[in-house]
């Protein structure tokens, strides 16, 4: 009944299976359940979170691809990539959890869909070509298309474009290794000093990686 409970409804606390359990099996103890969790491997864990794409989403960069497939070096060399992350610095799960083996976490039933968090957190931007790269921007909150104009497009894009006079596209391509590392080294970051990072010293670090 306990391994039932968690797998028919993956967010169920721990408290409500004890209290459903208890309902039918009154001497059941609290040692019982969690070994009879233990054994079925499955452990509390936060909810994978992403953004909820839909198939044109995904259908697009290849698309777009595709289009491409027969470009040249010398025509990839004309491009200027961009893209955007948000890292969050605390911890927004609110006591959410889900009840999963290991290999579960990207399974649809075990992901929060949503399109923004709730905690505090920054959103960081660059733009690269074949032999250059822009200033790194770092917003203490979240991306808005006002923010983007004001705070990336004119300030930014705009002159980093007319340095290089090239197509431009923001979608993620193979070219953009330099921009995941960058993202790669605020995941660490975070992970290495904890959930509570400060953004001045998240900031002075990562510009100084780029």
């Amino acid at each position: 009944m306990t391994v039932r409970q968690a797998r028919t409804v993956p967010t169920v606390s721990y408290s409500t299976i004890q209290l459903i359990t208890a309902t039918f099996i009154p001497s059941v103890v609290p040692s019982t359940i969690s070994r009879r969790l233990s054994e079925a491997v499955l452990l509390s864990h936060r909810p994978f979170r992403r953004l909820p794409l839909t198939p044109q989403h995904r259908l697009s960069p290849l698309y777009w691809c595709r289009s491409q497939s027969s470009w040249l070096p010398s025509d990839w060399h004309r491009m200027v990539f961009s893209d955007e992350s948000r890292f969050t610095l605390e911890a927004d799960d609110h006591r959410v959890r889900v009840w999963r083996g290991q290999s579960q976490r990207s399974q649809l039933v075990f992901v929060l869909q949503r399109h923004t968090t709730i905690t505090p957190g920054v959103m960081e931007w660059s733009a690269i070509s074949y032999d250059s790269r822009s200033s790194l921007v770092i917003l203490p909150t979240s991306l808005t298309a006002e923010r983007y104009v004001d705070t990336i497009l004119r300030p930014i894009a705009l002159p980093f474009m007319a340095r290089n006079p090239a197509p431009f596209s923001n979608k993620i391509m193979p070219s953009h290794i330099p921009l995941a590392y960058l993202w790669t080294v605020s995941v660490r970051l975070i992970l290495f000093l904890g959930q509570q990072v400060h953004q001045t010293f998240h900031q002075s670090r990562i510009s100084e990686t780029w």
